[in-house]
């Protein structure tokens, strides 16, 4: 159901804000930081702060503001709740077991991809992901996958608000997505979130062909190789979302799907 202004509650919608400007980059945070990251007058932002405080969502050390492990409460309330990750991590082990290449789900919040279910390889990785990661969708290849889900009105209005902004071509961006569509996966290198990085990812469909999901694998461009991208990875990874995508349909009563 769309909400409209007046049933927002302005004050969810900040402490929300108070908590989302918390990054790994910006791990720890002063009033006046917090205030400035999250748009807020000091006096707000302070409120905010100690109630956060209070409900255990924060903690301090002296004058910074660090989040607390409560958090993660939220978020584990999302993967009790929501049936997609639970289904998809069995499948997304059986395919990193194959091919010992790191393999993760991603739903799309906004203009972000967000990680809902990650299987590490043996293998290691420089690339920092686990489960609750978000990036900008165009910049990698799940959110490119996620992003020509999307009606061509949404993907218009994405364009025109400037949403993609950092992408080096617009136009480049709408042909990616057209192969995605023609294709059904998508494969770059994501230069733009570390060098060296090969990436590969596929949709995830339910029963009307709604992209609910992406599934992909990132890996050093020097062990995935085009020709193991086409041999190998991607006919694994297409199947493995086939896969998931029966045992979702299999878990979700039709009606349920329809009335998403």
């Amino acid at each position: 159901m769309a909400e409209t202004e007046t049933e927002l509650v302005t004050s969810v919608e900040r402490g929300l804000a108070v908590l989302a400007a918390f990054h790994p980059d910006r791990p720890a945070m002063t009033l006046s930081e917090v205030a400035k990251a999250s748009d807020l007058d000091r006096a707000s932002a302070r409120r905010f702060l100690h109630t956060l405080l209070a409900r255990g969502y924060l903690r301090a050390d002296g004058q910074l503001f660090r989040l607390h492990p409560a958090v993660l409460e939220l978020g584990n309330a999302y993967l009790a709740a929501s049936r997609l990750p639970r289904i998809a991590l069995p499948y997304l082990s059986d395919f990193v077991g194959r091919l010992n290449e790191s393999a993760s789900m991603a739903v799309l919040q906004g203009d972000q991809a967000v990680c809902v279910a990650y299987v590490p390889s043996r293998r290691l990785m420089t690339a920092h992901l686990t489960v609750g990661s978000r990036f900008p969708a165009h910049r990698t290849a799940l959110g490119r996958v996620l992003l020509a889900g999307k009606p061509d009105e949404w993907l218009e209005g994405y364009l025109a608000a400037g949403r993609s902004g950092g992408h080096p071509d617009p136009a480049a961006l709408r042909a990616e997505i057209a192969s995605v569509r023609r294709d059904g996966w998508f494969t770059a290198d994501e230069e733009n979130l570390e060098a060296g990085i090969r990436a590969l990812a596929v949709p995830v469909r339910d029963s009307a062909g709604v992209t609910i999901a992406a599934i992909g694998i990132s890996s050093h461009a020097d062990r995935l190789s085009q020709a193991t991208l086409a041999e190998a990875a991607r006919p694994a990874l297409t199947e493995t979302a086939h896969r998931i995508e029966r045992a979702y349909l299999a878990a979700v009563p039709l009606s349920a799907v329809q009335r998403r």
